[in-house]
């Protein structure tokens, strides 16, 4: 543990010299950092504690500077820093009604625009954020959509997935995978999943992943009650609505049975982790929906390039 510690550590002094374009900043450490390992052992997933040092070590190297940020006042101007250059966008602390943007390096900050106490979600590279009112607005806090954006940004920086009824959903309705840019038409992909009627207690089908580099999404949705409960994930390809692979978890029905599901960026490996209630455990999907990996624990998240992933003990609900 204290060599991947120092292997971290090492990577992440090696790298502040060579930030240069700060794209991709945390990917390029991970790499560098997870570099060291692979040249002295066969290149793997990593799911046990070497996973959960160097996932941690890259989030708090992205994020304290947006902890920094939050306890800073608020800037006095609107950010300047042109679209190429990504920014961490965040809830100005004393005004939670404003969006504040800073780079990753920390040096520079400003506000973006307004965007509503909650429900506030940006791209990957801060260039476009979407406001509580389902407004979608640029770094200048130009109107892009005025209204209905739900889901999820893709990695392309510009489309997001959503889904939406086919007709109405007083009786329950088929659910249909959309992709869209923020002001253009919608592209319906494929139907997926049901929305449950009115009066029904459980969610609709949600966007877990969006990857239109990738051409793939993954949707996951939950139905029935007890004693009957139901899960079930998709990979969908964005390009012609083709079911990649679909899977199914029957659980017996309990109050204290819960499923989560995570997936990486790209859609390519999909982890579903069951509580019922303890001790959780996860099973990781490849991107031919064959499982790769068996845990105990809940898989929280993947890295950029999916080749790590970081999971919660083992005890208590996802």
């Amino acid at each position: 543990m204290d060599d991947i510690r120092r292997e971290v550590i090492d990577a992440f002094d090696k790298t502040q010299a060579e930030l240069g374009d700060l794209h991709g900043v945390r990917e390029r450490m991970l790499r560098g950092a997870y570099a060291g390992r692979s040249a002295r052992r066969a290149n793997r997933l990593q799911l046990a504690a070497a996973v959960a040092v160097i996932l941690i070590a890259a989030l708090v190297i992205g994020t304290f500077v947006l902890v920094r940020a939050m306890t800073q006042p608020s800037p006095a101007g609107r950010v300047n820093v042109p679209d190429s250059t990504p920014l961490i966008l965040y809830h100005d602390p004393t005004n939670a009604d404003q969006i504040d943007g800073v780079t990753w390096d920390g040096r520079t900050s400003g506000r973006i625009g307004l965007g509503g106490p909650g429900g506030t979600t940006s791209n990957f590279a801060g260039t476009l954020f979407a406001t509580s009112t389902g407004e979608v607005r640029d770094r200048e806090g130009r109107l892009v959509q005025s209204k209905g954006f739900s889901g999820v940004w893709a990695d392309d920086e510009r489309s997001y997935c959503f889904m939406f009824p086919k007709g109405f959903v007083d009786v329950g309705a088929p659910a249909i995978l959309g992709v869209a840019q923020p002001g253009k038409a919608v592209s319906s992909i494929a139907q997926i999943g049901t929305y449950p009627a009115v009066t029904g207690n459980r969610p609709p089908p949600s966007v877990v992943a969006c990857s239109v580099e990738n051409d793939r999404a993954v949707v996951f949705q939950g139905s029935g009650t007890a004693p009957n409960l139901t899960f079930q994930d998709w990979v969908v390809q964005l390009s012609t609505g083709r079911i990649l692979w679909t899977h199914t978890i029957k659980l017996p029905g309990s109050s204290s049975i819960a499923v989560a599901i995570a997936a990486s960026h790209d859609a390519q490996f999909v982890a579903e982790s069951v509580a019922a209630p303890a001790p959780s455990k996860a099973t990781i999907f490849g991107p031919d929906g064959s499982a790769i990996a068996h845990l105990e624990g809940t898989v929280d998240a993947f890295s950029w390039d999916g080749s790590l992933a970081v999971a919660s003990p083992g005890s208590g609900s996802p």
